[in-house]
């Protein structure tokens, strides 16, 4: 292991204990849910937008292991200011480098998870027309 790979564990285990935006909104513009089937991790995640489709804000609650935990925290530290637009873009090789280790693919789903909520609630959003109290729950 290189100096390198241990400070993005450290990182890691960092936003795992003390995660960011950990929390639930009253009113969240978007919400989703999903479980891991595979191991039991957990993550609802909510986004608040404004008027012109920009994350005013992002929250998640959640179980799970340090990898699940910890990029959630870094996702939504992520989607922080960004429109929906913005959000769309982002791919599931981006998602994976914000832990910035390594991750093998055995734990991909765990490192995904956060993401694959957010991809909940890009797609059930659609378009601008659509409503803006979209709320998914989802096991």
């Amino acid at each position: 292991m290189t100096v390198k790979d241990d400070l993005y564990r450290q990182e890691i285990l960092e936003h795992y204990r003390h995660p960011q935006n950990y929390g639930r909104f009253k009113r969240p513009t978007f919400q989703s849910y999903k479980i891991n089937p595979l191991c039991g991790d957990e993550i609802d995640l909510q986004l608040r937008l404004d008027s012109r489709n920009q994350i005013l804000d992002a929250r998640f609650a959640g179980s799970g292991c340090a990898l699940s935990i910890a990029s959630a925290s870094l996702l939504t530290e992520w989607l922080k200011g960004k429109d929906l637009s913005r959000a769309k873009k982002l791919n599931s090789g981006k998602a994976l480098k914000f832990l910035g280790a390594e991750i093998g693919p055995a734990r991909h789903k765990c490192a995904l998870l956060a993401f694959d909520v957010l991809q909940q609630i890009l797609k059930s959003y659609g378009d601008k027309r659509t409503s803006p109290k979209k709320i998914t729950r989802r096991r």
